[in-house]
């Protein structure tokens, strides 16, 4: 092995990247096990750069972990930078996170420590792989430099905007030069330009080293940056295609002659139930057949929309008190600095009961701390924060949690959920919290809506982040509250999901609650009663 890990020899060229072969992927829970990946095929030459889509609970999160050697497989063939992850021991699988492979995680708080400056955050990986402080700093340095980021080099994380803690993540994941770098949604909380930047350092980080790219994203605009785009359906490889090419797009026969038919292309058939296939002059046919006693339903039907949000007694009580009453939440001319940087300055807004209220603005404009002083967890240099007419200056912590636990709800961009428990369990949690008596009918309501009730009984650890991100949400509106502040809920949604979500918080404003999200997701936006712009 070379000083910084790599095998030996002529070649990083001769290392494919990916590796994987017939993979299979069991989830353990207490009524028996999910498949998450079955039989599922793909490899990655040295250097090339591909995306993955794939809806919600396709099996995008499972492959990071089973290809970081996190998750060993249940069966097939993987092999990673060189090293076979089927039976490796625990001290290959380190090996190959500290010093092969580049991991890039959505949130870059979970990558960036705050109490170092980013010079040392880009060169931990390195400490950890054995590197001296002094020869670590100098590569963290040159890699930053290289990368156009060397006046960041003395700030600290909080101080960054998103778009500029995202790239640094990429400089700390690039720094000791691995031969794949694995990123998991980089962009979904920033906006386009932010985007945009961190898509580019992504081609040039990785393109300066020669490595490998895998990135698993639900923005179409990720193709830009690919050579080649694959999509994962039910744990198998259902299609790819080549960028820039039209009509490209071709179905995956994958290693035991399965093929997954798109939804949409199912669809357009009309087929409702088996589909009979044959050979016919080199071509394979495939002709719908529908199921008995079952007609197929066309496509905005509403066959398979989100179900009705449910009846809330407190929120009609609240809409029947009419315009007259106080508004959910007052922001007054409120200024935050944070080492010596104006994060907002002279900013105010009002959030009424009955109406979905946008804040949206670049990266780093602001938009999560607002979410903050709404909600306690920070307070202003200067102005007034007024919460269901409360003045929040003049309560101390124990009281600001009193008043959250009361009249607030909260679903923040991690979700910060219980993995051990279920869906329907952490539900039943947070009721049970908050001291409200069990109510099956506002619980299960919620899950059907937002498309949760094949799910209910999977513990929390084995979805996938657009799962998780829908059971935040219907946490927070199991509650009840009179306010609902969520940092970007659409961010990891797959384009179906992401419009049944912005549904849901839309007919719940409907039904009275004050709803306030932070986003980028123009759908969202366009749904909203009130746009708030920052930055």
């Amino acid at each position: 092995m070379t000083a910084e890990g790599r095998p030996r020899g002529a070649a990083d060229a001769d290392v494919p990247g990916v590796v994987a072969h017939d993979v299979f992927c069991l989830y353990p829970t207490p009524r028996g096990y999910v498949a998450a990946l079955r039989g599922l095929t793909l490899e990655i030459a040295a250097g090339e750069r591909v995306v993955v889509h794939g809806p919600n609970g396709s099996g995008k999160t499972t492959l990071l972990r089973v290809l970081s050697g996190e998750l060993p497989p249940s069966a097939g063939l993987v092999r990673v930078a060189g090293v076979d992850l089927v039976g490796a021991e625990s001290g290959e699988r380190t090996h190959l996170r500290s010093r092969l492979l580049g991991l890039v995680d959505q949130h870059h708080a979970r990558t960036l420590r705050p109490e170092m400056d980013v010079r040392d955050n880009v060169a931990l990986q390195l400490r950890l792989a054995g590197w001296d402080a002094s020869s670590a700093r100098a590569r963290a340095v040159e890699t930053l430099e290289s990368l156009g980021l060397e006046q960041l080099a003395a700030r600290r994380p909080q101080t960054l905007s998103g778009g500029e803690a995202q790239r640094v993540a990429i400089c700390a994941a690039l720094a000791h030069r691995p031969l794949l770098v694995l990123a998991d949604e980089p962009t979904g909380e920033l906006d386009r330009a932010s985007a945009n930047a961190v898509y580019d350092l992504l081609v040039t980080a990785t393109a300066a080293v020669g490595a490998s790219l895998l990135v698993v994203s639900h923005d179409a605009r990720a193709s830009r940056i690919a050579d080649r785009v694959v999509r994962i359906r039910d744990g198998r490889l259902s299609e790819e295609w080549t960028p820039g090419t039209a009509g490209s797009e071709t179905l995956v026969v994958d290693d035991r002659g399965w093929l997954r038919l798109p939804e949409a292309l199912r669809r357009g058939t009309g087929v409702g139930g088996g589909v009979h296939a044959e050979a016919a002059d080199g071509r394979i046919v495939l002709t719908g057949r529908e199921r008995a006693g079952r007609r197929p339903q066309p496509p905005g039907s509403g066959a398979s929309e989100p179900a009705v949000t449910p009846a809330r007694t407190l929120a009609a009580a609240r809409q029947e008190a009419g315009p007259g009453a106080a508004p959910a939440a007052e922001i007054v001319a409120v200024s935050v600095s944070r080492d010596g940087r104006d994060v907002l300055v002279d900013v105010s807004l009002v959030v009424r009961s009955g109406e979905l209220t946008v804040v949206q603005g670049p990266s780093g404009s602001g938009k999560t701390t607002l979410l903050r002083l709404m909600t306690g967890l920070e307070r202003p240099d200067t102005g007034v924060v007024r919460v269901c007419g409360t003045d929040l200056a003049g309560l101390d912590r124990a009281a600001l949690a009193r008043l959250r636990r009361a009249h607030l709800a909260v679903a923040g961009q991690s979700g910060s959920l219980l993995e051990t428990l279920d869906v329907r369990e952490n539900l039943d949690l947070v009721r049970d919290a908050r001291a409200l008596p069990a109510d099956d009918g506002l619980v299960e309501g919620w899950i059907e809506a937002l498309g949760l009730a094949p799910i209910r009984h999977r513990p929390v650890r084995v979805l996938s982040g657009g799962e998780r991100q829908r059971v935040a949400v219907a946490r927070a509106l199991a509650v009840d509250p009179e306010l609902a502040v969520m940092d970007e809920p659409t961010s990891q949604q797959d384009e179906a999901n992401a419009e049944r979500l912005v549904t849901v918080l839309v007919a719940a404003a409907r039904r009275g609650l004050a709803v306030v999200v932070a986003t980028h997701d123009p759908v969202l936006t366009a749904a909203a009663d009130q746009i708030r712009t920052l930055g």
